[in-house]
């Protein structure tokens, strides 16, 4: 999201809702978007629950995997516009 980040939910969550080009990225985003709130709301539960609690860098780590499976999973076949989307997710983390 760059420099479309913003603390306000509301103009965070109109930016999301305006990427609709479908490119790689824009869907990397919303990908990371949705896994980020996801595991986050997890780690809330966990906290609020007296259950194990996670870092951050543990946080980040099983976000990444989570997308990483995410993608594998689609399983794209060769010139398909998103068979480099699992290449494409390691340029910008790796």
């Amino acid at each position: 999201m760059g420099s479309h980040t913003d603390p306000d939910w509301q103009l965070t969550l109109d930016h999301m809702e305006g990427l609709r080009d479908g490119s790689m990225d824009t869907i990397l985003i919303k990908m990371l978007f949705q896994t980020t709130i996801y595991h986050i709301w997890r780690e809330r539960n966990a906290r609020r629950h007296h259950t194990s609690w996670m870092t951050a860098e543990a946080m980040g780590k099983t976000v990444d995997k989570a997308i990483r499976n995410r993608i594998s999973s689609l399983k794209y076949k060769a010139g398909h516009k998103l068979e480099g989307l699992m290449r494409r997710w390691f340029t910008h983390t790796m």
